[in-house]
């Protein structure tokens, strides 16, 4: 019986080393957070906001819609006692300057002298938008670098040879200032028009259209503002959601582990359908184990050194690997990505999951989880 067993796995072995082993990309969606810079305990996730806007932006739009489009993910919009306190103000939009520009062309000859020229005239019409917010809420102190502890140093020795300083007290910041945020959002915004023959007919289409030129800059600016601003504080605060599609490398083969590949793929798409950015994933993880079993099984199933075995040993420990890092288990994905380096298959892929996960865990650290999928305060 021994002797028969040590035979068939000498056959799998040498059938796998003498096939072609050909890996086709699968591809499937996931949804996860992006984590915040800033953590915040999960009660105390509450935030309130106010719009305020100069007179011309109240043409476009007014302060209650515009705040109804402030939101930070994960969070609760409240009245009052809100942990961040918003107040974003868009007060101007003005048209600075209109005009006449002409841009040339020039065709050479291999001499390089001019064989034809053509003038094309188009206006150029300048707008400048002001606005800023600020953001009064927690902030976590940033350390200072190492070239702002040599100035401090530096400013402390001055003042110790100062026969007017040496005796005062002089405060010794070891960190940045830990304020709350504010942002500018003054733009100056350039906008060319269809180009004429001559100076006159650009100028008189210009002014045909000044008014529509002038109110779409104008949403432009309002609307790119607050896209811009939601952006900053969710940098800061949000569990923003995330939708995009990861890859898988599966077996391209009429045979029966190509066909157990495929079910097994098949699986991993249909568990992941269900996942969520903002729901827990611990009923996924556990659903996923048999999968994980059958990927580890193929790394001693195809033992032996050569290139189809390895080929087929990259693809378990890739696919691991990309699992565990979409199911928060970054470390474990960092011991499949090592593993795939010394398997000497596409050692730069084993580089890029290591990187991925070293980020994870920087991220997991600095928002102070263990989870890209995090509840929001209802």
């Amino acid at each position: 019986m021994k002797k028969t067993l040590i035979f068939l796995l000498f056959l799998i072995s040498v059938t796998i080393s003498a096939q072609k082993v050909d890996l086709d990309r699968f591809y499937f969606d996931v949804s996860y957070q992006a984590l915040p810079k800033e953590p915040v305990p999960f009660e105390k996730r509450t935030y309130a906001s106010e719009v305020k806007l100069g007179g011309k932006i109240q043409t476009y739009t007014n302060p209650t819609s515009l705040n109804e489009r402030i939101n930070i993910y994960g969070w609760k919009k409240v009245d009052e006692g809100a942990t961040v306190k918003i107040a974003l103000h868009i007060e101007d939009f003005v048209e600075k300057s209109v005009t006449s520009q002409v841009r040339v062309e020039e065709n050479k000859d291999k001499e390089g002298r001019v064989t034809s020229r053509r003038e094309y005239h188009y206006v150029l019409a300048k707008y400048s938008g002001r606005g800023y917010a600020k953001i009064a809420g927690p902030r976590t102190p940033i350390p200072l670098t190492a070239k702002q502890i040599e100035e401090e140093k530096a400013k402390q020795a001055a003042a110790s040879t100062n026969r007017f300083l040496k005796n005062a007290v002089v405060k010794k910041d070891t960190v940045s200032d830990n304020g709350g945020f504010n942002w500018n959002f003054n733009d100056d915004i350039e906008v060319k028009s269809a180009e004429f023959q001559d100076a006159a007919s650009a100028m008189k289409s210009f002014n045909l259209n000044r008014n529509g030129v002038h109110d779409n800059t104008l949403r432009g600016y309002v609307d790119g503002t607050v896209n811009r601003f939601n952006t900053s504080v969710n940098y800061s605060y949000g569990f923003k959601p995330i939708s995009t599609n990861q890859i898988l490398w599966i077996l391209d083969a009429k045979n029966e582990e190509g066909s157990t590949q495929i079910e097994a793929i098949q699986a991993v798409r249909e568990l992941f359908k269900n996942m969520k950015a903002d729901q827990p994933i611990e009923d996924l993880k556990s659903s996923m184990q048999p999968l994980i079993n059958y990927f580890d099984s193929l790394k001693t199933k195809y033992a032996d050194d050569s290139k189809p075995a390895r080929k087929m040993r990259y693809s378990a420990y890739y696919n691991l690997a990309v699992i565990y890092l979409l199911t928060d288990e970054p470390e474990k994905t960092i011991v499949e990505a090592e593993k795939l380096i010394l398997n000497d298959y596409d050692k730069s892929d084993g580089k890029e999951l290591i990187n991925r996960a070293n980020k994870l865990i920087e991220d997991f650290k600095i928002a102070n989880t263990r989870s890209t999928h995090n509840p929001t305060l209802n």
